[in-house]
């Protein structure tokens, strides 16, 4: 049988022996609703009327066991395992419903024929729910620092990647998902934001135990997460020392249990995927007329006489679709990429355990195809696929009744198949692709072994102009990745030394290693001459000519590796929990030494190196009669990137609460406010993690050619200094301060609210405003000279409210606001206030001011002068930041927001009945910048125009045009497309990010099959999204965005879940 243990009930193994006890020794009908079990027969007589009702528990689910009692009498029955019940009552009695880790609940009863009570957990019974944190577990209630604990089945996502469920299902973490590509659809996170403009802005991330890397993390399936923790202020990283200044994500996975039989869970799902935004761009006749208006533009700016490029019968015959070879009309958007794809992905759990051994399997199986559409021509497969095998294995032991020993093993197989050429340049070539230059492809002609593929000249450089068709179905990549960890670990209970005391060990390996297979050809590309006539049955007649480089038919392959990496980690932990009355008091002793291996062909020395780090942390924590809270961490930890006497730092913090409501004074108000916390800590944290190994190390190189001769004319060699060490070179530091509040108000609504603020220093930078005068230009030193405040608040709500027997409503909220300044930085001293990075966010963009289009020569005439060349009605007007007249590149300042958004924020509704549940997630971003450039926001560039250039500076369109006019080839050089807000766009939106619906069998419904439980559900991820881009996904957009990118996929899955 199913054994729900309720939160609270003593202890698992007790709670099930007591409802096995009741369901086994006795008849099964002293528990149906028909013949409920009698506490005092006397009290039967006295009776009147027969009244039935259903217990729940906070969710609606049936409570099996619970007593009900008619007030002030033995009258009781308990119910059944449908929480069912039925009791015979006097006229006007109440009733007292009690069940083990539920606060009782007195109802009056009237004339009600039937009744529905659902119970609240009694969170006075809740003390020892804990939280995963740093080398640890900690009790909920005595928690004093920011550590946000997930729970696994807000994870569950339709990508393979996890951290794509971050984004609203998280707070304090601010997510964004850059791209949409098969196995590299990850997002980029930060915990409170970004905090440093050094090397590393990546939180550490921890798996039971191991220190693994991102990629690792995304890939662990929900149905293996145990617990999954963000640790976020100083208390609660400063343990881990120089690892913790970005924050720690703890990840632990599932262990077996003791069970009769084992158990095993299996998911399926089926996923059609299909980007959420798609550049429209200008057919060919479009294309034509709108090129001979940047022809025309240009001849008038230049005083010369304007020809078009493409004469009338051209466009017309374009338009008519002519002769596709002769008038071609490409829409190379559609020849390279499909409209959607379909995505397997296939999940097995096994648990199960004896007396002595424990173990929990898991075996996941994601296999995603992409957008990338096979040619129909090609014999090479060109394909998008993207499989992964994922394995989790934990075993645990019982030596004896003190000592127990685990095996946790982790395994993840990546096997990619793409395209030869990236995805970026696919994206890049449907952009910029001239729809009408030549055919995709040409006839083939008698002998033929191969595909005739169209280009023509080139419009700048090359011998030839690319053609999007043949780049994709010119060959194929393989990628191999395997990450691997294992860890074993011992815990001896140490109590017949003294109560409470624990000893834990534990023994780390990771490897990850990496290989790469291409296959390709060289296409054959055929120019169509311009030159045609046509035979007496209206057939056009041509000729071709080969151009740009040979082809050759033959297959060709290259291969090759990564390096690989080894990671050696030991570490021993000694413990310590004791409760001497109302003081409880915990003490936690951690050593820990990690050794990084790469093995790579060739290399410096300093590259082959082992990477070694090591420290101590430590923890105390007390608690005096569940009120006031005391917490002091600390980390010491060494780094080899520092010299001699400079490489060991020490990170400590303290952290204090108050647990307002278990005073004696608060009493009264708990039936409105049932908990109340306050909270503050502070503390330090350090970052190790440079761009640059032993910076502390001048780095010389041997026999070079030196600019300088001997007096006959001899160039002298010798040694030269390529970086100059600094030997002061130390820690990043991160003080961190955090004051949070929790609450919990009428028993269903739970509040948490921290304001933070970090003051990061000596952030690690190569110098650059260093006078090029000093000789030391290429080889500029390291140092610790760069700030950075930051701060912000991050907050959850969740509310749970239990309407009658079958209705749960829920609503969950979570804001993350995180706002960062730079505070020092190497600039010149001379800089002018206004184009200073100081006081503006890390990734701000520094670029000029537009002040509209010019719209007419008398407007010119009267504006500054901008230096950057010939300029006419329709350019771009840049203000004179300095007032001196002249707009140049003195008046480029900060513009915009940080392309990182600083605040994220989330709504999710839910509402379940019976078996059916549904549940809605809105989640949007705000306060960021959209920088777009290049083919994403100019026109031409010589390459196709988009449906939004229509909008473009003519006479007619002078009062209301968005964009410049339109110029022969675009380029950088033309001050229209200098960095500048113009190109600059509000990067907030708001996403309908998630809709599911589920239904879960009735158990009675599954009495007769091998199912224990069965769901179905379905799911759209990315439905609707409303910002003010609207070319491309405000997500996914970078600070410089070209649109080169695979875009971010809107998802329809569809599955299944069941247990046996």
């Amino acid at each position: 049988m199913n054994c729900k243990v309720k939160q609270g009930c003593l202890t698992s193994e007790s709670c099930c022996i007591l409802l096995w006890l009741a369901f086994t020794l006795f008849p099964v009908s002293v528990v149906t609703a028909a013949d409920n079990r009698k506490i005092d027969e006397s009290q039967q007589k006295e009776v009147k009327a027969e009244m039935k009702g259903y217990v729940g528990d906070e969710n609606g689910e049936p409570v099996i066991g619970a007593t009900v009692l008619e007030s002030g009498t033995q009258n009781g029955v308990i119910t059944d395992v449908d929480g069912i019940f039925t009791i015979q009552l006097a006229k006007n009695a109440s009733l007292t419903i009690s069940y083990v880790g539920y606060q009782k609940k007195t109802v009056v009863v009237k004339d009600k024929k039937f009744i529905s009570v659902n119970l609240t957990p009694d969170r006075s019974m809740m003390l020892d729910e804990v939280v995963v944190v740093g080398f640890g577990k900690q009790k909920k209630e005595s928690l004093v620092g920011a550590v946000q604990a997930v729970k696994p089945e807000d994870l569950k996502m339709t990508s393979s990647n996890l951290s794509t469920s971050f984004a609203g299902n998280v707070p304090g973490i601010i997510a964004v998902q850059t791209q949409g590509e098969p196995g590299s659809d990850e997002a980029k996170f930060y915990i409170r934001g970004i905090s440093t403009f050094g090397s590393n802005t990546s939180p550490l991330i921890i798996l039971d135990g191991v220190e693994i890397n991102a990629t690792m993390m995304n890939n662990i399936p929900p149905e293996s997460i145990a617990s999954f923790s963000v640790l976020k202020d100083a208390t609660a990283t400063s343990l881990y020392g120089s690892r913790g200044a970005n924050g720690v994500i703890i990840v632990t996975t599932k262990q077996g249990q003791l069970s009769e039989k084992m158990s095993v869970d299996i998911r399926f799902d089926n996923t059609f995927s299909m980007p959420t935004y798609v550049q429209k761009m200008a057919d060919g006749p479009t294309y034509m007329d709108m090129y001979n208006e940047a022809v025309y533009n240009q001849a008038i700016a230049n005083n010369q006489e304007y020809e078009p490029f493409y004469s009338r019968d051209k466009i017309d015959k374009t338009r008519a679709n002519a002769n596709p070879y002769l008038f071609p009309n490409n829409d190379w958007y559609s020849m390279l990429f499909k409209d959607f794809a379909v995505n397997q992905n296939l999940n097995i759990s096994i648990k199960g355990g004896s007396k002595n051994v424990d173990y929990f399997l898991n075996a996941g199986i994601f296999y995603e195809n992409g957008i990338i559409r096979q040619p129909k021509e090609d014999k090479l497969d060109v394909g998008m696929r993207n499989k992964k095998y994922l394995f989790q294995s934990n075993v645990t032991a019982r030596v004896t009744s003190t000592t127990k020993v685990g095996l946790n093993m982790n395994t993840q197989l990546f096997y990619h198949h793409a395209p030869k050429t990236s995805t970026r340049n696919l994206f890049a070539y449907s952009m910029h692709g001239n729809p009408v230059r030549f055919p995709a492809t040409l006839p083939a002609e008698p002998g033929d072994t191969y595909i005739r593929y169209g280009s023509n000249d080139p419009w700048d450089v090359g011998k030839s102009e690319p053609n999007p068709y043949a780049k994709l179905s010119e060959g194929y990549t393989e990628r191999n990745y395997v990450y691997m960890t294992t860890a074993f670990n011992l815990e001896q209970d140490l109590k017949f030394v003294t109560p409470g005391l624990k000893l834990t060990g534990l023994a780390s390996f990771y490897n990850y290693s990496f290989n790469w297979l291409d296959h390709w050809i060289v296409p054959f590309y055929y120019k169509v001459s311009d030159d045609y006539t046509m035979d007496d049955q209206g057939n056009y007649l041509y000729k071709t000519s080969t151009i740009g480089e040979p082809g050759e038919p033959y297959l060709k392959s290259n291969s090759g590796r990564d390096p690989t990496e080894s990671v050696w980690s030991l570490q021993g932990a000694l413990d310590y929990s004791r409760q001497f009355g109302g003081h409880d008091v915990g003490a936690t002793l951690v050593y820990h030494m990690k050794e990084t291996k790469k093995v790579k062909d060739g290399g410096a020395e300093k590259d082959l190196l082992p990477y070694r780090e090591q420290g101590m942390a430590g923890r105390l924590t007390y608690s005096f009669g569940q009120r006031y809270l005391l917490e002091a961490t600390f980390g010491y930890n060494g780094s080899e990137n520092f010299r001699s006497g400079h490489r060991f730092g020490f990170f400590p913090a303290i952290a204090l609460g108050w647990t307002i409501s278990n005073e004696k004074f608060f009493q009264p108000l708990k039936k409105t406010v049932s908990t109340l916390k306050i909270r503050a800590t502070y503390g330090l944290t350090g970052n190790d993690a440079l761009a640059t190994r032993f910076p502390y190390v001048t780095e010389v190189s041997m026999n070079n050619n030196l600019d300088w001769w001997t007096g006959s004319g001899t160039r002298v060699n010798g040694p030269l200094v390529n970086i100059y060490g600094n030997a002061n070179a130390t820690w990043e530091k991160s003080k961190k301060l955090n004051l949070g509040v929790d609450m919990t108000l009428l028993e269903s609504m739970d509040i948490t609210i921290d304001y933070f603020k970090e003051d990061r220093s000596g952030i690690f930078m190569q110098r650059s405003s260093v006078p090029s005068t000093m000789g030391v230009t290429g080889m500029l030193p390291y140092a610790n000279i760069g700030s950075v405040k930051n701060k912000g608040v991050d907050m959850s709500v969740a509310y749970s409210k239990v309407i009658g027997k079958d209705w749960v409503l829920r609503l969950n909220g979570s804001l993350t606001y995180a706002h960062n300044e730079i505070t020092e930085i190497d600039e010149p001293v001379n800089v002018e206030p206004y184009s200073s990075r100081i006081g503006h966010p890390i990734n701000s963009i520094m670029g000029y001011v537009s002040d509209g289009l010019f719209t007419s020569q008398e407007e010119i005439d009267r504006s500054p002068k901008q230096s950057f060349g010939n300029y006419t009605v329709g350019d771009i007007k840049y203000k004179d930041i300095n007032g001196d007249g002249i707009v140049d590149e003195n008046d480029q300042a900060p513009i915009g927001y940080s392309t990182v958004p600083e605040m994220t924020y989330s709504l999710q509704l839910g509402a379940s009945y019976k078996g059916f549940d549904v549940s809605v997630m809105f989640q949007g971003a705000a306060r960021s910048s959209v920088y777009l450039y290049q083919d994403l926001g100019w026109d031409n560039m010589t390459g196709n125009y988009y449906e939004e250039h229509i909008n473009r500076w003519t006479p007619e369109t002078a009062a209301t045009a968005t964009y410049p006019r339109f110029l022969q080839g675009s380029k950088e050089s033309h001050q229209n497309y200098y960095l500048s807000d113009f190109w600059l766009k509000d990067g907030k939106y708001l996403r309908l990010k998630n809709v599911m619906i589920s239904y879960t069998f009735d158990k009675k419904m599954l009495r007769k099959t091998p199912f224990s439980s069965l769901k179905i559900f379905a799911s759209g991820f990315n439905l609707i999204t409303w910002d003010k881009l609207k070319k491309v996904d405000p997500e996914v957009a970078p600070s410089s965005n070209t649109g080169y990118f695979y875009p971010q996929q809107r998802q329809y899955n569809m599955g299944i879940n069941v247990s046996f």
